[in-house]
């Protein structure tokens, strides 16, 4: 299947989406080449990937009517292959007479290196003074060529899309294809390709070629768009050039991780490489980049970074005969599109591992790393589950198991289902005991209070009568005291 970006790519400059006072300013520098030779020869348009450039490059190409004659980054740009294949195209016609001239198409000339590529820039610059065919040069980042370089061009500044820029174009390509494509669903991928109109329509193809429809459900697998783009741009050096020095390079450009880097080369290189022999270097090359890469991780030493890029980079490179001049939709690699998809899983898996971990009731819970319980414990627990439902159901009440949690160990809503509801039966049924406890309890207690309110009574009677007699032995020796005394009295 051909690639959307090139099978909708914009012939003409009135057709490109945005930019359109670059486009103005285009359009204006192709008018004065249909009239003779401008005063400036070279266009330079920069800005960042996937905002039209090459596109508003062809386009020219187009409305000239002329052929087209390109070097890119992948190609070794001296200033000796630079004459012999652009020279003299920049200064004869052509033999066909439906076609009017040539033009001249330079990719990525920020990218041109001061050493390997000696002399690039400076053929250019004498080209451009003497070229009698327009010359388009593409840069992402212009202000590192040298000034005088600059000066001899016509800079025209591309900027990102607005999202609504790119939403019109995915929905003009969804009417074509047929698509039933949900609105939120292109404005998430407007939004995550962040200008780059390129990486939208990639998204909407990766997406549409699985499903027929695009809905937000879908967008799910997208991966941040900013490290896409360098990513993509690292695979794309590596796959095209020749040379180990620029493989190299593409590595050690990115903020990519080496691993991550690695994917995406095994994932591509069957899609790049048709030779079997080439392929079955290239994947030993990178076997032994991971080999590398595993000592990095496990003993934390860095010094094998080099020996892991070169590899992956370098060996990559060579281990073909000669370059694939064909176009290679890259695409990203499975092993992360599975992560994402059983992103979900896991989170439960370490949900669960957590609830295993908590002591509860007095109760300790396995003893062990969330690693361990997930890869040794969980595996057990879902045979166990599925096997008896009564366990289960005690498992779920003991470590409070949520609905999802236990649909994911057993695998099966209905059974879910069912041990759920065996669950809720044992915890009714343990606080129905619990109830029935107190309430025994509660009359135990109030037999024992029953008990002991006679009991205190005839303490109380006891203690009464004990001092009602000392009172009354009192009252009894006090009268004969008194008596005493009257008879004393009487007998003086």
């Amino acid at each position: 299947m051909k690639p959307w970006v090139e099978k909708y790519r914009p012939k003409y400059l009135n057709e490109v989406v945005g930019n359109s006072n670059a486009i103005k300013v285009v359009e204006s520098w192709v008018k004065k080449w249909r009239s003779g030779i401008p005063e400036k020869r070279a266009i330079l348009l920069h800005g960042p990937p996937g905002v039209g450039k090459t596109t508003v490059a062809y386009a020219i190409a187009n409305e000239l009517g002329y052929d087209r004659i390109e070097l890119n980054a992948s190609d070794y740009r001296t200033y000796k292959i630079i004459k012999r294949i652009v020279g003299s195209a920049s200064v004869s016609g052509t033999l066909d007479p439906s076609i009017k001239g040539k033009i001249i198409i330079l990719d990525e000339v920020d990218g041109i290196h001061a050493r390997k590529d000696i002399g690039g820039l400076s053929a250019i610059k004498s080209l451009i003074n003497i070229t009698l065919q327009p010359i388009v040069l593409i840069a992402n980042d212009p202000w590192g060529l040298p000034k005088d370089f600059r000066d001899l061009t016509l800079m025209v500044e591309f900027k990102r899309l607005s999202q609504t820029d790119i939403i019109k174009a995915l929905k003009r390509i969804c009417v074509k294809e047929k698509l039933k494509c949900d609105e939120k669903a292109l404005k998430v991928i407007a939004s995550n390709a962040n200008g780059d109109l390129r990486a939208a329509i990639n998204d909407l193809q990766a997406i549409a070629e699985r499903t027929r429809r695009v809905s937000l459900e879908d967008t799910r697998i997208l991966a941040p768009r900013d490290s896409e783009i360098k990513i993509f741009e690292t695979i794309l050096r590596i796959m095209k050039t020749e040379y180990c020095y620029r493989a190299r390079e593409a590595i050690m450009s990115t903020d990519e991780e080496p691993d991550v880097i690695m994917a995406w080369i095994a994932e591509n290189l069957p899609k790049e490489y048709e030779d079997p022999y080439e392929l079955a270097l290239a994947y030993n090359y990178l076997s032994k980049a991971d080999v590398f890469l595993g000592r990095i991780y496990r003993r934390q030493d860095w010094a094998y970074l080099a020996y892991a890029t070169t590899l992956m980079g370098c060996g990559v490179a060579l281990a073909k005969k000669k370059k694939y001049r064909k176009f290679v939709k890259y695409s990203y690699p499975r092993v992360f599109i599975e992560l994402a998809r059983t992103k979900q899983a896991r989170e439960i898996e370490k949900s669960i591992a957590e609830k295993l971990q908590i002591r509860k009731d007095g109760i300790y819970g396995i003893h062990g790393s969330k690693k361990m319980i997930r890869y040794e414990i969980i595996p057990l627990l879902k045979n166990i589950m599925k096997a008896d439902i009564e366990e289960a159901a005690k498992i779920v009440k003991r470590f409070s198991l949520s609905k999802e949690e236990v649909k994911y160990l057993v695998e099966s809503e209905s059974l879910a289902e069912k041990i759920l509801s065996e669950s809720k039966k044992i915890k009714l049924k343990k606080e129905e005991e619990a109830k029935t406890l107190a309430i025994a309890e509660a009359k135990e207690a109030k037999k024992a209070e029953a008990t002991e309110i006679p009991e205190m009574q005839k303490e109380e009677i006891k203690e009464t009568k004990k001092e009602k007699e000392v009172k009354r032995k009192k009252k009894k020796r006090k009268k004969a005291k008194e008596d005493k005394g009257q008879q004393t009295l009487l007998g003086f």
